[in-house]
């Protein structure tokens, strides 16, 4: 069955990316003003509070009232480039839109920062007309980056939500994290063919976000991990079979493999997946030991940037041995 999405795909078109962006905020709000505050504080680098301030007998310039509600004072303003070149013009005419504001943000979202002469250069013909505006640029990967870090593991629907725009990011190339994504798919009867062949498969239909190594995962540990050379769309019928390249190396050199864990997944699982399927295939699937602390299993496939959880690695067997020294929730 297809994914269903938080975030719309169909379009890549800057209102849409907005409009995903503003979406992201605004669920954010709704689930914790004081994420939101931590959010965009760190992306625009200064501290902001959202939301309304209570406090009891706070001294105001001539009296001490018994308490207050106030409103706070900030307007951030949002450009979204994805392929339209940045207008100078533009960001004055945003900046100029501005009215009575306490604190004035003029945010550029792009796909890749400027370099810091250019973002120099538009800083200093905003602030030279309107010194009172703090003009940011920010990558989409950036955003990516902050909210990734602002949910506990039991925050489930909320770690979904920041999990669908991180993929939403990267489907349509805001920034791209593929190289560095292991997909970890969990394994019931298949196990033992999954690491025999070094090859995943799943129904050709099922939605999934692009990544370049597969961790099988079986009683809250992932077991081995390989990278993906190529993956294939598989139709046999009869004596005609047919690959389709969908990611990686075009090559036959998986075709026997396939054939074989076809044939075996049907006589051992009870599996037929002689059509419709997807074969996510590597050249060896190296043994591991990366374990789930938390409780409970995962009820579909998880995706770990892999540069965050263990740094630089060379190759699948230090991958493998990195991955032992670490544990996930």
């Amino acid at each position: 069955m297809s994914k269903i999405h938080y975030f719309q795909r169909y379009s890549t078109i800057e209102n849409t990316v907005t409009n995903n962006t503003l979406l992201l905020v605004a669920r954010i709000y709704n689930h914790a003003p004081e994420q939101a505050s931590r959010f965009l504080s760190e992306i625009v680098g200064e501290t902001l509070d959202v939301g309304i301030g209570i406090s009891q007998q706070g001294k105001e310039a001539s009296s001490v009232p018994d308490g207050s509600i106030v409103q706070r004072g900030f307007k951030i303003l949002i450009e979204s480039k994805v392929d339209a070149a940045v207008c100078k013009k533009q960001l004055l005419q945003h900046a100029n839109a501005f009215t009575n504001e306490a604190r004035k943000i003029l945010l550029l979202l792009t796909i890749q920062r400027f370099d810091k002469d250019k973002e120099a250069t538009l800083k200093k013909a905003i602030q030279k007309k309107y010194s009172d505006v703090l003009f940011k640029n920010v990558t989409y990967e950036e955003i990516c980056s902050v909210i990734s870090s602002l949910f506990l593991p039991h925050e489930n629907e909320m770690k979904s939500l920041v999990d669908d725009y991180v993929e939403y990011c990267n489907d349509t190339k805001l920034f791209d994290q593929s190289k560095y994504l292991m997909r970890i798919v969990p394994c019931g009867n298949s196990i033992e063919l999954n690491k025999k062949f070094a090859m995943y498969f799943q129904p050709s239909d099922r939605g999934y976000t692009k990544h370049s190594y597969v961790g099988i995962y079986t009683r809250k540990i992932v077991q081995c991990v390989w990278k993906i050379d190529s993956v294939f769309d598989i139709e046999w019928k009869g004596s005609k079979f047919t690959r389709t390249l969908i990611q990686g190396r075009a090559t036959s050199d998986y075709d026997a493999n396939i054939k074989k864990m076809i044939r075996q997944a049907k006589v051992e699982c009870g599996y037929n997946i002689r059509s419709g399927h997807r074969f996510f295939c590597g050249k060896e699937a190296v043994e591991t030991k990366y374990c789930k602390t938390s409780s409970g299993g995962i009820q579909g496939a998880r995706l770990v940037n892999l540069k965050e959880v263990v740094g630089e690695f060379k190759g699948d067997q230090d991958l493998a041995a990195k991955l032992r020294e670490k544990t996930w929730e």
